[in-house]
């Protein structure tokens, strides 16, 4: 009902901004009677659209539920972008009209107006809504992608040799359910075990659609890597259902690290894997406590000596461990905000500390932060979906980390 609500509500704020901009901004257009017909299809086809999704959900017909979910969410994309691009136009007129009112003032040395030229720019301002329409489509296509596998490769001054070319698979927010389903997960894991990885790390938000997890950590399990498949708990394991996950991974051969770790024995020497517990939601000072107490919890029984590697699915375990001397924290969660460039969310200056995605060091610790596998939205630009593959190295860090 929560989710119904809100995302009714979104939709109204969209619908509601794109019909204000176009009557106040752009009445030109809004006068064209396609446009009028347009603004008019498109309530109505969320709605059908809204309806199937939720009578496919509940008849558990997860195919059509997937085709019209998708189809919705691409009229969200498009009225988010159509606003932008509106508003962007705006903009411009209003810079056009700036200009011709200068031209009327008396004692500025203007050119003299050019009515062809301001006819061509009054045109031309219909290519930003339409561009920012092909941004959304951009988008959504690239949800539809296959998850890469990456090599990334951490570099450490004075990594011990038994740590060098340690391979790590980083899984994180899948999302099992409409728009990733169990087909998705076993042909990525299919290429992912012929890189031969040493650890599978998950570090939440593994599903969406609980029936699901069962066969999935099924799945996990079935790469063997030579030290293990482990997990952390995510946000979504908490909406889902946390007592049925943690009854699952109990039954399964991939454990879920929570407050807590192990040590693991490879080539000589002895590595410390961790798994913080996860806050819900990080929103108030008392969950960022929350975080702080389970980093520092997890780290209770680590062995001197031990390299020590974090699960957390919030990013912002960084600012606990790196006090604590752990080496390494993978996390996930922000899925990138879905909107990057070279490898870096584009919202990431809007949102400091929240270290959204790639590499991130303070002091000695490194961070990766996943773009993830999947979403609940089926929207990327610039971050494609990922499961990389993390290859610990003897050497100068690499340029591409951000020191925090």
């Amino acid at each position: 009902m929560r989710i119904t609500f809100l995302s009714t509500g979104l939709f109204a704020f969209l619908y509601g901004a794109c019909l204000l901009l176009l009557v106040v901004g752009h009445r030109s257009w809004w006068r064209r009677p396609w446009v009028r017909w347009l603004a008019l299809i498109v309530p109505l086809t969320a709605g059908v659209l809204a309806g199937a999704t939720a009578l496919s959900l509940r008849w558990e017909t997860h195919g059509p539920a997937r085709v019209s979910a998708f189809l919705l969410s691409s009229i969200y994309a498009g009225l988010g972008w159509t606003v932008v691009g509106l508003a962007l136009a705006g903009l411009a007129r209003g810079l056009l009209w700036l200009v011709g009112l200068c031209h009327r003032l008396p004692g500025l040395a203007w050119p003299p107006p050019d009515p062809a030229r301001r006819a061509f720019l009054q045109r031309a301002l219909g290519a930003a809504p339409v561009a920012t329409a092909g941004l959304a489509a951009g988008g959504m296509t690239g949800a539809t992608r296959a998850a890469e596998l990456p090599t990334v490769r951490l570099r450490f001054p004075e990594l011990p040799e038994p740590y060098r070319g340690l391979r790590l698979l980083h899984l994180s927010d899948v999302h099992l359910g409409l728009f990733v389903q169990l087909d998705d997960l076993a042909e990525l894991l299919d290429r992912a075990a012929r890189l031969e990885p040493d650890l599978v790390l998950v570090t939440g938000d593994l599903c969406d659609y609980t029936p699901l997890y069962p066969e999935a950590l099924q799945m996990l399990a079935g790469v063997r890597p030579r030290l293990g498949t482990w997990a952390c708990l995510g946000n979504h394991e908490y909406f889902r259902g946390v007592k049925a996950v943690r009854k699952w991974h109990a039954g399964s051969e991939v454990p879920l690290l929570v407050d807590q770790g192990v040590s693991l024995e490879t080539g000589g020497g002895r590595l410390y894997l961790a798994g913080a517990d996860d806050p819900r939601l990080l929103h108030n000072p008392a969950s960022h406590e929350r975080l702080r107490r389970s980093v520092e919890k997890s780290q209770e029984q680590a062995p001197s000596g031990a390299f020590r590697l974090l699960l957390s699915h919030r990013s912002q375990a960084l600012d606990h461990a790196a006090p604590l001397g752990v080496d390494l924290v993978l996390s996930g969660h922000t899925h990138g905000f879905q909107l990057g460039l070279n490898g870096r969310s584009l919202l990431e200056p809007l949102l400091p500390g929240r270290y959204p995605w790639g590499l991130y060091r303070r002091g000695s610790t490194r961070l990766y932060t996943s773009a993830g596998v999947g979403h609940w939205f089926p929207f990327r630009l610039g971050c494609p979906p990922q499961a990389p593959l993390l290859v610990l190295e003897r050497g100068t860090p690499s340029l591409l980390e951000q020191e925090v």
